[in-house]
């Protein structure tokens, strides 16, 4: 027999490929808002990391308040030099002890933020940089955020959510999300590009087109004449590969306010990759959801995932659970939404709202209970802290050009 559904129900939202019209957004590593939903995902982990090695559990943090303030370069026609600090300023609530023990919160968070900058910012050794702690240990519970024991996560055994929210997963991923993280990692293979990347993709039934935003990196082209030819190469190279692939007609376009006027530094040109050098600002959850795109079609709020700890946030787990259930139903039923939402203090194998669609309909019994055999599960720790599930990153790029030879409704 199968089981129930929870009361209340949703009116159905089309599945991410059915719509005739599609539009998906990437914000590249590079991109300010990326940079700060990474700081914050790879601090959450180091934290995590620290405190299952050291503690036996990952003690209670919130480190999605973090903020990517951006420097000044005084540039020359080819070249510039930071004269005003990138900053990262780290918000949120962190314990910052364990039965009396101090952890070393400062110096986890810090080389959390510049690990993750040299990740991803190709001119990472000129910029300068300034990381800020504004985080705290308040709460008015006051063994929150300073346990003297394991007692005092009472997410143990069993986690339950910490916010009323909804969770949506799809699976898989459609042509359209593919190609904008396609045209990213493409466009950052050029040794002139910088990491702050944008792609647009706008879908029309099968006719595709990509507009792309590509900075230039100082110390690898000589003029805008050079980055104007480079550019028209790559977009060329990219539509000819793409063509060959995708199902229907397709154009990219790229840097649509560019030209070949001089100086070069009047184009989109950085000294470390991104537009942080114009003191552009990044704040977590403004940019790409988990799934590392933009993409209204998946019919959800965004959730912000990055920086939630990874023992029982809704945004953290509930996307997992998501995703997973997703995966699950997507596999053997075929291309699916699925719809959670669990109340304030409810365990995550009973969600006050679990809604199916497929092209079958709406709670096929069969995917439902795919979807309560994945909310009994409870080892997400493994791939959010371990395999780092959700920090931000440029997949393969064979393996995304591989994703556009499949059909997704097949």
């Amino acid at each position: 027999m199968s089981t129930p559904t929870p009361n209340g129900s949703l009116p159905r939202v089309p599945l991410p490929l059915e719509p005739a019209v599609e539009v998906v957004e990437r914000k590249g590593l590079g991109h300010p808002d990326t940079l700060a939903d990474a700081i914050a995902e790879l601090a959450s982990i180091r934290y995590s990391q620290y405190c299952l090695q050291e503690f036996g559990a990952v003690l209670h943090h919130n480190l999605d308040k973090v903020a990517v303030l951006g420097g000044r370069a005084a540039f020359t026609d080819t070249d510039g030099t930071y004269d005003r600090p990138l900053r990262v300023v780290f918000g949120g609530r962190i314990s910052t002890s364990f039965a009396g023990r101090p952890i070393p919160v400062r110096e986890i968070l810090e080389q959390a933020a510049r690990e993750q900058l040299q990740e991803a910012l190709p001119g990472y050794s000129r910029i300068a940089l300034e990381v800020r702690h504004e985080t705290t240990d308040s709460s008015k519970f006051p063994h929150w955020f300073a346990p003297r024991s394991l007692a005092d996560l009472p997410e143990r055994p069993t986690a339950f959510s910490n916010d009323t929210a909804l969770l949506v997963g799809t699976w898989p991923r459609t042509t359209a999300e593919t190609l904008a993280l396609a045209t990213e990692a493409w466009l950052r293979r050029a040794p002139w590009a910088g990491s702050d990347i944008k792609a647009l993709v706008v879908r029309r039934e099968k006719v595709f087109s990509v507009t792309a935003c590509v900075p230039a990196l100082a110390g690898r082209l000589d003029s805008a004449a050079d980055f104007a030819d480079a550019l028209a190469t790559e977009t060329a190279a990219l539509t000819d590969e793409l063509g060959a692939r995708l199902p229907g007609p397709v154009s990219v376009v790229a840097n649509t306010r560019g030209s070949r006027a001089e100086p070069l530094s009047s184009q989109y040109f950085t000294v470390s990759g991104s537009a942080v050098d114009y003191g552009e600002d990044g704040l977590v959850g403004r940019g790409n959801a988990r799934t590392g795109v933009i993409s209204g079609a998946h019919g959800a709020g965004n959730e912000a995932t990055f920086g939630k700890n990874p023992a029982y946030h809704v945004g953290k787990v509930g996307g997992w659970l998501a995703d997973e259930a997703a995966r699950a139903v997507g596999q053997a039923l075929g291309p699916c939404r699925i719809a959670l939402m669990w109340h304030n203090g409810s365990p995550y194998h009973r969600p006050a709202l679990l809604q199916t669609t497929t092209a079958e309909g709406i709670n096929q019994p069969a995917a439902v209970d795919l979807v309560y055999s994945v909310l009994a599960r409870t080892d997400w720790m493994q791939d959010l802290v371990t395999g780092a599930l959700y920090l931000p990153r440029i997949e393969p790029l064979d393996q995304l050009l591989a994703g556009l030879d499949q059909d997704p409704a097949a």
